[in-house]
């Protein structure tokens, strides 16, 4: 039987934003050694036992403290992955979208994408990454050969521009769409309250917005079992997460 959901390969090192709530502040730094450089990454055979091993046909590459498509050799740890893997093994990368138009190429060689997207308000983008402004969504989506998800972290910078914002994604022709809450973060933000419950996706409410799924996730009440493979090659079914202080 299957343990796992889905699996993890985690990169850390310097990264192309300076979001205050980047999820590797709530991490031992022991835990985000750089990687960008390594090939193969520390423990990715034995990773990929595992895998095998659990029948576990997800995995997505994603960061701790860099963003994924900064790694030196990502077009080549997707062909060892290919190789070395099951056919029907899904791939996935969940970036900040700042490569992407640039990195196209690659973007088209995994199965689905998912980019952390805060706001298309350049100031509310500003407050929330540090950057001046945020990725060509719109190219993005209309170069991409294969699906895009946005994931959308909710705080007090942006829970009031939520329904500009379903509305733009739902026009540039999005089909799935997160809203996430910070681990740790008690506030309850009402943002999908007036939307029809459709389903439910590892404990999260899921919603339909004019025919866009919208997930709203919380770490605390996922049932998500997922397999990592931390940037040191520690290998773990736990996050290994702090609350936020």
């Amino acid at each position: 039987m299957n343990r796992f959901d889905f699996a993890n390969i985690l990169f850390a090192g310097p990264c192309n934003l300076r979001c205050p709530y980047c999820i590797g502040q709530q991490l031992d730094p022991a835990l985000s050694v750089n990687n960008l450089h390594e090939f193969p990454l520390h423990n990715l055979d034995k990773f990929a036992g595992l895998l095998r091993q659990h029948q576990v046909r997800e995995v997505t590459l994603t960061g701790t403290t860099t963003d994924p498509q900064l790694y030196r050799h990502e077009a080549r740890l997707l062909t060892w992955l290919r190789r070395e893997l099951p056919p029907n093994t899904r791939l996935s990368l969940h970036t900040n979208g700042q490569l992407a138009r640039r990195k196209m190429e690659v973007i088209n060689q995994y199965d689905r994408i998912s980019i952390s997207f805060p706001s298309f308000n350049p100031d509310t983008y500003r407050q929330m990454t540090g950057a001046p402004h945020p990725p060509r969504l719109a190219d993005i989506v209309r170069l991409a050969r294969v699906p895009v998800k946005i994931s959308c972290v909710i705080n007090q910078h942006n829970h009031r521009e939520v329904p500009k914002f379903l509305a733009r994604c739902r026009d540039l022709g999005l089909k799935r769409l997160v809203f996430r809450q910070l681990y740790g973060d008690p506030t309850r933000y009402p943002i999908v309250d007036h939307l029809p419950q459709v389903g439910d996706f590892c404990g999260n409410p899921v919603y339909d917005y004019h025919g866009l799924e919208v997930t709203y996730w919380r770490f605390e009440q996922s049932s998500a079992r997922a397999l990592n493979l931390f940037s040191t090659g520690l290998i773990s079914p736990h996050y290994l997460l702090k609350s936020a202080r």
